[in-house]
């Protein structure tokens, strides 16, 4: 008995001897042939699985396979194509490595299940292949379980704690290899995966929203429907801690390297992810971007009659919808392009920044008039410049900021800058005109009613304020225009202006205003000018429904005339007339006669030598034609000089004329009650500026030099 059991362990030992040489032989092909038959058995035999070389360590159940070819057999795909009957999708995969630690051997080699502490695919290459037309069929549930089974080699469950996919590399083409998306340099940690057969598409997605990390180093999606594509670099994604890094975001037309969308460094946080990977909506916190480039598209809205409304559309190739709790965009330049006229210059606007701090919801059609009304929002940037149609000025807005929750504005400067000197300005001009250099600072808006302006192009300011320089030249030696300037009264214009305005309230502080002319007679230039200018300007509207509430824009003002005279001034302006009528009244406090001399002697001829200004009182009432005023001017001691033309720019004494001249003016006026009545008829080719000046001027000649 004792000789039968050593007989038979010694069997035991020799076949166990055997079976382990035969194992350690042959355990490669063993594998080798459970992976493939189980692949070629599970789908139809339309794909067949090789690799070059495999290490397999049974005790502690590690293995690793090389060169891993997973790819659709030709002659079974050409007959499945004949029949009409191809998958939505067809797959090549490719990988270096796949390594397994952990693996359940038995459960393997039985082709129940693939159990593995960790899995890890090193630089695979997945190429999907639409069998469809050239546009790419929708993804499904399908495809999706299909692309999961390939990889992993269809057992009936794959479970494994940590699966990891090391550089890859995914390519999706149409049937000619064309490609539509591409994805390089894939890093994934997938933790705690399980698919069994009461797995759906819904459930293996959800490895993605709940735990997961993955990085891409670059993604470039296919052509959209308005020819553009779509670049992502650098992209990292956190399921677990609801966070999505990129890099940088650019948007090309097709057959053109160069972006007009160009973002860097976005960061979404609080991501919901389960609306991000399965619905393809964006709902998260804040989203932040360093900036870069924006380029916006505007074009006219149609059925909105002659006026049109003009839009800014937003595109929607990444997401269906989005929702986000803010936004904090850094500096951006941005390019605003008309559609509707293609070959006009853009607008550039320069380290722009914008910050949203409520909730904004996008949706397909959204356009940015409608995003900016349902936020609060803050917008800056360093402004921008352009350049007049008749290419005369430039003109431009300084740095600004915009707060749409504080209904506020600010401005640094706006200014418009003549491009020629004023020789080229007179030269190629065919009649007197005149030419401005302006620069209006520190403008300050609040109580603005944003939404009313973007929304109805309706421009609501509860108060303003700003500090202008204005200065203005005209050469008289030019031929006169000729053309009528009745209508272009101030509050005239104002009713005539495209876009609705009102002011409650505007206050000018420490402003100044220069009108320089060169005269006929002298060829010399005379020089007006006020400075300290403090005014408050109330009603400024061409809105029906204000008119009607209050019909009188008012102008409060003072100021120093020539830097010697204070003058006080207020100017009434009904918005209800259709004469142009106007009302102002005002007085100049003294001052030295003597200053007056910069504007008369180029403008009249004449040179005062003694005298002093007690005062100037005057009321004017006026419309489109005429005027009429009430002029009480003061003054002491006045002596005068006429004047000729010498050599060069010389004005000279006219000797006799002189003493002729101060035999007629009255040296003195002293009565208060030696008011003059002026009626004076407009030159309807001049200014209405130059109407008040005339009719002051009249009522002061008529005081110095009597009824004649």
């Amino acid at each position: 008995m004792s000789k039968l059991i050593k007989i038979i362990v010694l069997v035991v030992i020799v076949g166990a001897i055997g079976g382990f040489i035969y194992w350690q032989f042959n355990k490669n092909k063993i594998v080798r042939d459970a992976f493939t038959d189980t692949i070629s058995n599970k789908s139809d035999s339309l794909y067949f699985l090789q690799y070059d070389s495999s290490a397999i360590d049974e005790i502690n159940g590690n293995a690793s396979f090389y060169n891993v070819v997973l790819q659709s057999d030709e002659a079974q795909k050409a007959l499945l194509s004949s029949t009409d009957s191809l998958p939505n999708a067809l797959y090549n995969i490719r990988i270096t490595e796949v390594s397994a630690k952990g693996i359940d051997i038995p459960g393997l080699m039985q082709q129940r299940n693939v159990k593995a502490a960790t899995i890890t695919l090193l630089k695979p290459v997945i190429q999907i292949i639409n069998t469809g037309e050239d546009k790419p069929k929708q993804f499904t549930m399908r495809d999706t379980l299909e692309l999961y089974q390939k990889i992993l080699g269809k057992f009936k469950s794959i479970k494994a704690d940590t699966i990891k996919v090391v550089n890859g590399t995914l390519l999706m083409t149409n049937k000619s290899g064309k490609p539509q998306t591409t994805m390089e340099n894939i890093n994934i940690s997938l933790n705690n995966f399980l698919v069994d057969s009461t797995k759906d598409y819904e459930s293996i997605v959800s490895y993605f929203i709940k735990d997961v990390r993955a990085t891409v180093e670059n993604i470039q999606l296919p052509e959209s429907g308005n020819n553009t594509r779509l670049n992502f670099e650098k992209v990292d994604y956190n399921a677990a801690k609801r966070y999505l890094h990129i890099g940088a975001v650019r948007q090309y037309e097709v057959n053109n390297m160069e972006p007009f969308i160009d973002l860097q460094n976005i960061t979404i946080n609080e991501l919901n992810t389960d609306a991000f990977i399965l619905q393809q909506k964006l709902r998260a916190g804040i989203i932040t971007c360093d900036g870069g480039l924006i380029t916006i598209y505007t074009k006219k809205k149609q059925g909105e009659g002659n006026k049109g409304d003009q839009s800014i559309e937003l595109a929607s190739d990444i997401i269906d919808q989005a929702q986000i709790g803010g936004l904090d965009l850094k500096s951006t330049k941005i390019v605003v392009l008309n559609k509707d006229e293609p070959a006009k210059p853009p607008f550039i606007l320069r380290n722009a920044s914008l910050k949203v701090t409520r909730v904004v919801n996008i949706t397909e059609g959204t356009t940015i008039n409608n995003l900016i009304n349902n936020a609060e929002w803050q917008l800056s940037a360093n402004g921008f410049t352009f350049i007049s149609k008749d290419k005369e000025y430039e003109l431009g807005v300084g740095n600004f900021s915009i707060n749409s929750a504080a209904a506020r504005i600010k401005i640094s400067n706006f200014f418009v800058k003549p491009l020629l000197s004023e020789k080229q300005f007179v030269k190629q001009m065919p009649f007197q005109k005149d030419q401005y250099n302006l620069e209006i600072k520190d403008i300050s808006l609040s109580g603005v009613n944003i939404k009313r302006l973007l929304t109805r192009q309706e421009l609501e300011i509860n108060a303003a304020s700003l500090q202008p320089a204005i200065k203005i030249f005209n050469d008289r030696n030019m031929k006169p225009d000729g053309t009528s300037k009745v209508g272009k009264y101030p509050h005239q214009s104002l009713l005539k202006l495209d876009l609705p305005i009102y002011i409650k309230s505007l206050k000018v502080t420490n402003g100044s205003v220069s009108y320089r002319e060169r005269a006929l007679k002298s060829d010399l230039i005379g020089n007006v000018f006020f400075n300290g200018i403090n005014a408050t300007v109330s009603n400024i509207t061409n809105m029906p429904t204000r008119i009607k509430a209050n019909p009188v824009m008012e102008l409060t003002a003072r100021a120093r005339f020539l830097g010697a005279g204070n003058i006080n001034t207020t100017w009434r302006f009904p918005l209800t007339s259709s004469k142009g009528e106007f009302h102002i009244n005002g007085n100049l406090a003294g001052m030295n006669a003597m200053k007056l001399n910069p504007i008369i002697e180029p403008l009249a001829m004449a040179s005062i030598k003694e005298g002093n200004i007690d005062g100037v009182t005057f009321d004017i009432r006026g419309m489109d034609t005429k005027s009429t005023a009430s002029v009480l001017f003061l003054y002491t001691g006045l002596k005068m000089e006429l004047l000729k033309k010498g050599n060069e720019e010389e004005l000279k004494k006219k000797g006799l004329l002189s003493f002729f001249a101060n035999t007629i003016i009255k040296n003195d006026n002293k009565s208060s009650s030696n008011v003059k009545e002026i009626e004076y008829e407009r030159d309807i080719t001049k200014s209405f500026f130059n109407l008040v000046w005339k009719t002051i001027f009249q009522g002061a000649k008529n005081t110095a030099l009597g009824k004649k």
